[in-house]
């Protein structure tokens, strides 16, 4: 499954991330391809993504359409739609790979009234933008499935086949209390399976904002192609790390929400994952530095997306470190 880094940063963190993982000097490449969302992102921050990642890296770039600040209420949709639309019309701007077209995202506490209104907008303004895309634009498009019912995502996906598209993206996850982090519950678990389901007759599924390894891990063997996301530095920053399967646990003690994960437990779970990166050699600088904390999730992160197979190993280690989620792939997945 491809892992599509998400950058929408600070120019001058990104400079510190990427100048820490070359002196690590780790072969492998979690920047092969990269999300950034253009219109919050800083000129600084756009300038790094087509210079040092697509140009020199040969990094494949995906624009992401910022219905997640719509969905924060930091513009609203109508707004969002006009200014990505004329940003993605905008000549100087068509170097990108793969444009992320305007949702309308609904939230776990929308009443269903207003979730019907949201998909509405989001089919509606996806046909209305294609419509109004040069080819460039239309031959790279990648509109969004929003909806919290079966009949809401067959809506979208019909919609989206019928414009020709090879490549759609699921948003519509559970949001956590103040909306602002992606949450797999049994309803976008199950939605995912449908979309899968419904795809394999040849057009690729992208998943939006990601948040945790084991979600990463059940995705994948569903057989989606593709997820961003950026809870690697989201949950660095709260002093949390990731291993390879399991969700974040505190080894800072910036937060008292999560259980700290003690030296020795680490160990066990870095052995048991298979886990191996320049960043958690030392433990007590992992504890300290936000910068190792990012990156050491980043290659958590991926190990995990890298992983195919059905391993009895694997399983055992979700249901000890990450109960809650292997309780949720049971009852959806039957596993």
């Amino acid at each position: 499954m491809r892992l599509v880094t998400s950058l929408t940063v600070d120019a001058s963190l990104l400079r510190k991330l990427l100048n820490l993982w070359d002196a690590g000097n780790d072969p492998r490449n979690p920047f092969a391809a990269v999300l950034v969302t253009p219109l919050f992102a800083s000129p600084g921050t756009l300038r790094m993504i087509r210079d040092e990642f697509q140009e020199k890296r040969g990094s494949i770039v995906y624009f992401d359409s910022g219905g997640y600040y719509a969905q924060q209420g930091k513009i609203a949709f109508r707004d969002l739609y006009c200014a990505l639309r004329d940003y993605y019309r905008d000549p100087a701007n068509q170097w990108a790979d793969w444009y992320v077209f305007p949702d309308h995202v609904p939230t776990s506490a929308d009443p269903a009234d207003v979730v019907a209104q949201k998909v509405n907008d989001t089919v509606t303004a996806a046909r209305m933008f294609f419509a109004e895309m040069p080819a460039f634009v239309q031959e790279r498009a990648l509109p969004v499935i929003q909806g919290h019912t079966i009949e809401q995502v067959d809506r979208c996906i019909e919609t989206y086949q019928a414009m020709g598209v090879r490549y759609i993206g699921f948003g519509s996850f559970g949001t956590g209390g103040d909306s602002s982090i992606n949450v797999a519950d049994a309803r976008s678990a199950q939605a995912v399976v449908h979309i899968v389901d419904r795809l394999r007759a040849g057009l690729r599924l992208h998943v939006f904002g990601v948040s945790t390894p084991p979600v990463i891990y059940a995705f994948n063997r569903l057989g989606v192609y593709s997820f961003d996301s950026l809870a690697w530095v989201r949950s660095a920053g709260y002093g949390k790390v990731f291993l390879p399967f399991t969700r974040a646990y505190n080894v800072s003690h910036r937060s008292t929400r999560n259980s700290a994960l003690s030296y020795a437990e680490f160990v066990q779970i870095k052995e048991r994952s298979g886990h191996h990166c320049p960043f958690c050699e030392d433990f007590d600088l992992l504890r300290e530095s936000r910068l190792h904390r990012c990156l050491h999730n980043l290659v958590a992160v991926m190990e995990t997306a890298e992983e195919t197979g059905m391993r009895s190993d694997i399983v055992s280690l979700i249901a000890w470190k990450s109960a809650k989620y292997y309780r949720l792939f049971e009852r959806v997945y039957g596993e």
